[in-house]
């Protein structure tokens, strides 16, 4: 269902769905006038009466500490009321924990810390919040890292109602004290909470398992097991925490958080707190497989694939000026036949395709390559780093920069039996800064266009309809390159600066980004038919499924110079050989056998 026809008329534009509940829905919102991210949380009025969205407003409003999501303001719909929050775009802890990222000790201490600070807040104003568990932790995106927020008071409750007993048994079964089963909330069963989060932060798993009934047995009799590999500095603080009896427990968040920062203090001083914390089983590394190949008469690289009507595609491959274009059949691996080569006044940067055939794009002009016209120059003094052309092929944008911004133009594109012809620009002056420097021009879809600029250590999201209307931005907390798109609508794989070991998944709506730590420093992106491909300078490969797990590495490909998708389970890549190039057809069997049989 929809954000309700108030919040669409309201000062902030819904991005879309980014979870839900018993009691209500959380969207991605934007602030039409300042661009800043927000979510709003839709809660039900049949769900979530009166007395207890008072109680989350209550709650919320009065505390303010930076580990905390704050409130910034309420909104009204017939179907409920919405509550306008900070945006965290780095996912919960939950996903985190789910993918195949290693965490060294800086980062499980950092985000207990963050847990422990916010609870400290809210302990000090009697509020206790009774569903401490990952889905709660909100990541905040840092470069290189996060920063674990709290969110999500929906059940707290205030220290003096802790003996009431008609507030009822809710929470998280997994992660609940013991005296939360008889329907007590201190403090102390927060505590408890971060403990269990503690626990799965060191060593990927709970300490407890099974049904809630199960779970129930085990926290009120079984004490937990704290296997050899936790660090022993730990030991006692896990131990401490986890106990059965309040009085043998922390009892506050402060007396725990005292604790750990002495244990930070101690691998600080030994330099150890970059090591792994809970080193995770990744597939064994394969030895790559004897490839398919065919040498090329020309030093080249492949740049791009245009299907044909009846069979195969041709194959446009580069050398500076210098373009070929081959035939190369459906199947099989003869060498494929020159069809015809040119020379062009500037070098080629990229081959960007289109159903029609493609636009070649050089360091100074683009030139449009169509199946039924041939080849032509259609744009002069262009920024060759943006340039985007339509998935349908209707029109194309480029960037330039002048003293009052960036300017986008947006042209048409009609291929009518006579030539092509292209229509007078449209373009739009962006409220850009001097010091931004341009990553990248992206069609978005048929529609609309983002300008990605670099400000600094953040990546900012300038959205433009092909028509040159300014429809606003949007920022990351990171610094992105090389966006690479992605079949799924909006989602688009990249790299980060200065994070040489990390993959991101951005998606723009609604605007999340997972970061994913991998054993390799990937340079090529792709998608593969199971997941996500990363490919190195070095030849290794590692793929990922949509969780971030690693399900297959290898090592010992050739080297590439480019990389180009023939399919969802087919590339091509090419290699230098001093005066000679080499294309190799590389199917997702070869990579992965033991996922696709």
């Amino acid at each position: 269902m929809a954000p309700t026809r108030q919040i669409r008329r309201s000062q902030y534009r819904i991005l879309g769905l980014v979870g839900h509940g018993q009691f209500g829905r959380v969207y991605c919102a934007i602030h039409r006038t300042t661009g800043d991210l927000v979510a709003i949380k839709d809660l039900h009025k049949d769900r979530f009466p009166t007395h207890k969205f008072l109680r989350e407003l209550r709650f919320l409003i009065s505390l303010e500490h930076p580990s905390i999501v704050t409130c910034h303001a309420l909104e009204h719909s017939a179907s409920g009321r919405q509550l306008i929050l900070d945006y965290c775009e780095g996912g919960t802890l939950r996903s985190l924990l789910e993918s195949d990222t290693v965490l060294t000790l800086q980062e499980v201490l950092g985000f207990t810390l963050d847990i422990l600070a916010a609870l400290e807040c809210a302990h000090r104003q009697g509020i206790v919040h009774c569903d401490i568990k990952p889905e709660n932790i909100l990541m905040e995106l840092t470069p290189g890292g996060w920063v674990a927020r709290v969110s999500d008071l929906g059940i707290a409750r205030l220290s003096q109602e802790a003996t009431q007993t008609d507030m009822g048994q809710t929470g998280s079964p997994a992660y609940m004290a013991p005296e939360r089963f008889y329907n007590q909330h201190p403090p102390a069963a927060d505590l408890y909470a971060v403990g269990i989060i503690l626990y799965e932060l060191l060593l990927g798993q709970r300490p407890f398992s099974g049904t809630p009934m199960e779970l129930m047995v085990a926290h009120l009799n079984r004490p937990p097991v704290v296997p050899a590999q936790v660090p022993k500095p730990l030991v006692p603080v896990l131990r401490k925490t986890l106990e059965k009896l309040l009085p043998r427990r922390y009892t506050t968040a402060r007396d725990l958080r005292a604790d750990l920062m002495a244990v930070y203090d101690t691998y600080q001083s030994q330099g150890l707190l970059h090591q792994p914390a809970c080193p995770k089983t990744i597939p064994n590394l394969d030895l790559a497989p004897d490839l398919p190949s065919v040498p090329l008469p020309h030093p080249t690289a492949v740049m791009g694939l245009v299907p044909l009507a009846h069979q195969g595609h041709l194959v446009v491959t580069c050398s500076q000026q210098q373009v070929w274009f081959y035939h190369w059949a459906r199947t099989g691996m003869s060498a494929p036949e020159v069809s015809q080569g040119f020379n062009l006044a500037a070098p080629v940067k990229a081959f960007l395709p289109t159903p029609q055939g493609g636009v070649l794009v050089t360091t100074e002009s683009l030139h449009l390559l169509s199946m039924t016209h041939g080849l032509g120059c259609i744009a002069h003094s262009i920024q060759s780093d943006g340039v985007a052309v339509a998935p349908s092929g209707r029109w194309f944008a480029t960037v330039g920069q002048t003293p009052a911004g960036m300017n986008v133009s947006v042209r048409q594109l009609t291929m009518p039996q006579q030539g092509v012809k292209i229509s007078a620009p449209r373009t739009v002056t962006l409220p850009t800064q001097p010091e931004d420097q341009l990553v990248t021009l992206i069609a978005l879809d048929n529609g609309h266009i983002a300008l990605v600029l670099r400000r600094g250590s953040r990546t900012l999201f300038y959205g433009i309809t092909r028509r040159g209307t300014y429809l606003g931005s949007m920022a990351a907390s990171v610094p992105l390159y090389n966006l690479v798109v992605t079949s799924h609508p909006y989602r688009y794989l990249a790299l980060e600066d200065n994070c040489p070991n990390a993959v991101l998944v951005v998606d723009l709506m609604p605007f999340r980004i997972l970061r994913y730590r991998v054993d390799i420093e990937p340079h090529w992106l792709f998608e593969t038919a199971v997941g996500y491909g990363l490919l190195s300078q070095m030849g290794e490969f590692s793929l990922l499924n949509d969780e971030g797990r690693v399900i297959n590495r290898m090592a010992g490909l050739p080297r590439p110079a480019t990389v180009v998708q023939r399919g969802p389970t087919e590339y091509l890549w090419s290699t230098n050989e001093g005066d000679r190039s080499r294309i190799y057809t590389v199917g997702l069997g070869d990579l992965a056998p033991d996922i696709l049989l």
